[in-house]
């Protein structure tokens, strides 16, 4: 196992450990079966997310989509995904969507942040002027996984402004950018977490 595997090994055991511990929301019976399609959704749309990002590579070397031991798992992709997988969870069974991705979010932070180490031992997410910003967003990651202790609502919807905010303007100083006109394709997709939690927050608001 590389080193970069063993760091997202150990983030995904912080994850599904924190959740196992806190959840109230979903039976149990089914809680090891959200959790392992919550696993499968977050890293195929990782995946499929660095793919467009390299498709130039990709394109030219197709069996290297299946490396994941190299690199390549973009957390924009991934939370698209798993979002996604929650919604139509908790449209299947009845649950609420938000008092899941409230009870799981405070701990995604921290996984972030430990995750982006394995970014630093492949040698990648650098930017302009070899600017660790692998390093920048550990840090700003880590920062909201302690803001988290002390915010008891709306969890999803600040965490989506936040890292929207921080992924916006660190995409300025990224190499690794998919130009969409003058902003690139992680900093439309940033916008619209912003405009997401916004919405959240509102919603939340008006039925609380």
């Amino acid at each position: 196992m590389s080193i970069y595997g063993l760091i997202l090994g150990i983030c995904f055991v912080i994850g599904i450990i924190f959740f196992q511990k806190h959840n109230q929301i979903i039976p149990k019976n089914k809680e090891n079966l959200f959790l392992f399609l919550l696993l499968i959704f977050g890293i195929v749309g990782a995946r499929l997310y660095s793919v467009i990002n390299y498709w130039d590579y990709f394109s030219i070397n197709p069996i290297q989509i299946l490396n994941l031991r190299g690199g390549g798992l973009g957390i924009i992709g991934a939370l698209i995904f798993g979002l996604l997988f929650i919604f139509i969870f908790s449209k299947i069974n009845k649950i609420s969507f938000l008092k899941i991705t409230n009870t799981l979010v405070p701990i995604i932070p921290l996984c972030q942040s430990l995750g982006r180490f394995g970014n630093f031992f492949n040698h990648e997410i650098y930017g302009i002027n070899n600017q660790p910003i692998w390093l920048y967003e550990s840090i700003l990651m880590f920062l909201l996984f302690f803001i988290f202790k002390k915010l008891n609502k709306n969890q999803i919807a600040f965490y989506l402004i936040y890292y929207g905010i921080v992924r916006f303007l660190l995409e300025f100083i990224r190499l690794d950018t998919i130009p969409v006109y003058f902003l690139s394709l992680g900093q439309i997709l940033s916008l619209s977490f912003i405009l997401i939690g916004f919405i959240i927050i509102k919603y939340e608001n008006t039925h609380n």
